[in-house]
């Protein structure tokens, strides 16, 4: 079954005779499409691609399993391939912009227009194996980069600006198509952000340095956190809080299973910062989705209520974070098998000095 025939199936069920597909992500996992816009319309009997003469040629290499309709001005040209009758038409409740909501309205006006919930969502919880193996080349040039940047970090002499764009520079030397998030690099007390910045400002000797960086290959994307100890001699309170997240981390992917919730993974690495005193410093989820997104269902955090299938690719990354101090994060990218998680992240977890 085609994934567009994954969502036809589904119309009934949300209460719609046709469904408009206006989020980029999900008209990528359905037809393939790469491109920055485009509209699917999917029926009981159509499954109709629209977009503009921008994309005329790549759409009809890349787009499957949908009738192509390239307007020449306006998205609504194409109201002459749409059936012309009275129907129900579904729009994702979670991405659509006013603006387009109201000329749907304006423009359809026969049709009733409808929010629903995405139904693209939960088809894309679920990896196939040729998904997972693009995932895992990703990662693959995510630890290579990490393995080439530990050689050229010289403290007292590089910001945490400058190798942020020597870290997103090896992406492409490396074969990825673009970062797929803006790379955090931080060091000292400003790793007590979980989403720092990278600064102007110089990496120094004897002190934490946190990376998390990942990259689109073919699409899927990627996503890892290192902390490091810049000089040889590491601060004791910074060894005990690395070592505490590390036992976190190892001690949820040793023991997730299928089955189990986001709630409860992320309860196993959560209990093991909290009964070492430093629960409060751990804000943020153990982690999240990873796909045709860096950031996408599941969620493995307090609220995550559903089942992790087997084929799930999602991030193990838990932290501690101490204002004024610094913090230390271990982010791995790992999929869900029927026996519990593979790791697709290779790089080393052992306290490194550089």
């Amino acid at each position: 079954m085609s994934r567009i025939e994954s969502v036809r199936e589904k119309l009934d069920s949300i209460g719609v005779d046709l469904y408009l597909e206006v989020y980029l992500p999900n008209i990528r996992y359905l037809t393939g499409f790469s491109g920055s816009n485009a509209f699917l319309f999917i029926g009981k009997d159509l499954s109709l691609f629209v977009s503009d003469p921008r994309y005329d040629e790549q759409s009809r290499e890349e787009v499957q399993d949908a009738d192509i309709f390239i307007y020449s001005r306006d998205l609504f040209e194409c109201r002459e391939k749409l059936p012309k009758k009275k129907l129900i038409l579904g729009v994702p409740e979670e991405h659509i912009s006013c603006s387009l909501y109201k000329r749907l309205k304006e423009n359809l006006e026969e049709f009733e227009v409808k929010l629903v919930a995405d139904p693209v969502a939960e088809f894309r919880i679920t990896k196939t194996e040729e998904e997972i193996e693009t995932i895992r080349k990703s990662q693959e040039i995510t630890d290579r980069i990490f393995e080439d940047i530990l050689k050229i970090v010289e403290p007292g002499k590089m910001t945490e600006l400058d190798l942020a764009a020597e870290i997103e520079y090896r992406m492409k030397k490396f074969g990825a198509e673009k970062p797929s998030f803006d790379t955090i690099v931080a060091t000292g007390p400003h790793s007590a952000l979980p989403h720092a910045k990278p600064r102007d400002v110089v990496i120094e000797n004897e002190t934490m340095l946190l990376m998390d960086f990942g990259n689109y290959f073919r699409g899927y994307s990627s996503d890892m956190t290192r902390t490091v100890w810049v000089g040889r001699s590491p601060d004791q309170e910074f060894v005990k809080i690395y070592e505490i997240v590390k036992e976190a981390q190892q001690r949820a992917e040793e023991e997730a299973r299928p089955g189990m919730t986001g709630e409860e993974i992320d309860r196993i690495a959560r209990s093991v910062i909290e009964d070492a005193g430093y629960g409060e410093y751990f804000g943020h989820s153990l982690g999240h989705g990873v796909g045709l997104e860096v950031h996408e269902q599941p969620r493995i955090s307090r609220t995550g209520k559903d089942p992790v299938k087997p084929g799930t690719v999602f991030t193990v990354e838990p932290g501690i974070y101490i204002p004024g101090f610094g913090g230390v994060r271990i982010e791995d990218l790992v999929v869900m098998r029927d026996d519990g998680v593979e790791i697709l992240t290779k790089s080393p977890k052992n306290l490194i000095k550089i």
